[in-house]
C-alpha cells in the first residue's frame, strides 16, 4: 500500500487538474471593457482624427499680432506673474514626462488583457485622446493666445515670432494625458482589476501634475491654459468611454429642408 501512495497522489492531482481545466472551459470567455460599434467608432476616429490632424498645418498660420514682444499688461491678473517665463530644460522635462505617461498608463491595460481583446479597449482610449486633441486644436486656433514666452525676451526670436507662439490655449499635453488616464482607469475598473486601475490613475495623476508645472515653467502655457486642459481631458476621458456603454446608432438622413447625421441612443 505504501508503494501505491505516489501513484494515487499522482492520479488525484491529474484528476483535480483535469477538473479545473473543464471548469475553466465551461466559464464564459472574459469580455473586453468596451463594446465597439461601426456606427460609433468609425465616425469618432474620422472626425476627431481629422480635427486633430489639422495641427499639422500649424506652420501655415500667423504669429501673434504683438510678436516678438507682447505687453504683459494685456494678460489677466492671475496669469500675469507667469508672462515672460522661458526654460528649455522644463520644456524637455514636459515632453519626456508626457510621452512616458502616455505610454505607461495604457500599458496597464495590456497587462490586464494579454490578448487580442485589448486592441478594442486601446482603440477607445485612443479615441478619447483624439477627441481631446480635436477640441483642443479648434480652441487653439480660434483663440490664438500668445504663449508666455512671447511676453519676454529670454526665448530665442525664432520661437517668439512663429505660428506656434500663438497657440497657448489650451494645453494639449495636459488634456491628452488626463483623457488617456481616465479612459484607461475606467476600462480597468470594468475589467475588475482595481489594483491596476489605481496604478494607472496614480501614474496619470502624478504625470499630468508634473506636466502642468513643466509647461508653465517652460513658458509654453499659462496656468489657466493648464487648468482648462485638465477639465477638457477629464471630460473627454469620461464621456468617450461612456458612449460605448450606451446603445447608440449614427445614420445619415436627408429631408427637403436639411441633411445631416441622426444620432439615436438609449440612456
Amino acid at each position: 500500500m505504501r508503494s501505491l501512495a505516489p501513484i494515487l497522489a499522482a492520479v488525484t492531482w491529474l484528476s483535480l487538474a483535469a477538473g479545473a481545466r473543464r471548469a475553466r472551459a465551461d466559464e464564459p470567455a472574459p469580455r473586453p471593457a468596451y463594446r465597439l460599434s461601426v456606427d460609433l467608432d468609425v465616425p469618432l476616429v474620422l472626425v476627431s482624427g481629422g480635427l486633430a490632424a489639422s495641427y499639422l498645418l500649424l506652420g501655415e498660420g500667423a504669429p501673434p499680432a504683438c510678436a516678438p514682444l507682447c505687453n504683459k499688461a494685456n494678460v489677466n491678473v492671475l496669469d500675469r506673474p507667469f508672462a515672460g517665463l522661458f526654460s528649455p530644460t522644463w520644456d524637455r522635462v514636459g515632453d519626456v514626462v508626457t510621452f512616458s505617461t502616455l505610454a505607461l498608463v495604457p500599458l496597464t491595460l495590456v497587462v490586464a488583457e494579454p490578448s487580442w481583446r485589448v486592441l478594442g479597449d486601446l482603440l477607445v482610449v485612443t479615441e478619447a485622446a483624439l477627441a481631446t486633441s480635436g477640441v483642443q486644436v479648434i480652441a487653439t486656433y480660434a483663440v490664438g493666445r500668445p504663449r508666455p514666452r512671447v511676453y519676454g525676451d529670454e526665448a530665442p526670436l525664432s520661437s517668439r515670432d512663429n505660428a506656434n507662439a500663438a497657440r497657448s490655449f489650451i494645453s494639449g499635453h495636459v488634456a491628452n494625458t488626463v483623457a488617456v488616464t481616465l479612459a484607461t482607469t475606467r476600462a480597468l475598473r470594468r475589467l475588475e482589476r482595481p489594483g491596476l486601475a489605481w496604478t494607472a490613475l496614480g501614474i496619470g495623476v502624478v504625470g499630468s501634475l508634473l506636466i502642468g508645472v513643466a509647461r508653465v515653467e517652460a513658458g509654453s502655457h499659462f496656468p489657466s491654459d493648464v487648468l482648462i486642459g485638465y477639465g477638457l481631458g477629464a471630460g473627454m476621458g469620461i464621456a468617450v468611454p461612456a458612449l460605448h456603454e450606451l446603445e447608440i446608432r449614427v445614420a445619415p438622413f436627408a429631408v427637403e429642408s436639411a441633411r445631416g447625421l441622426a444620432i439615436t441612443g438609449t440612456l
